[in-house]
């Protein structure tokens, strides 16, 4: 999950759907984004998109993505 996206969509109030839209994405395709379950390796195209967006540096959004996988890579590690 990409609590960090989910959080700066509610921030400037918007819906999955009219974050899609401002990214050229489907609905469903932004939503499986933001739950972790595409682009598991965000392309640039993309975050470059959030980026304008929702304001966030793109070091910004590598930073957090980089916590997410090696969070991840932690609690599987854990199990």
């Amino acid at each position: 999950m990409r609590t960090w996206l989910k959080n700066a969509r509610i921030e400037k109030g918007m819906t999955m759907k009219e974050a899609g839209t401002a990214l050229g994405i489907s609905e469903s395709y932004y939503c499986s984004v933001e739950a972790g379950q595409r682009q598991r390796h965000m392309d640039i195209t993309l975050a470059a998109g959030i980026s304008v967006l929702f304001g966030i540096p793109i070091a910004k959004i590598v930073q957090l993505e980089t916590e997410m996988k090696d969070n991840q890579a932690k609690e599987s590690q854990a199990v």
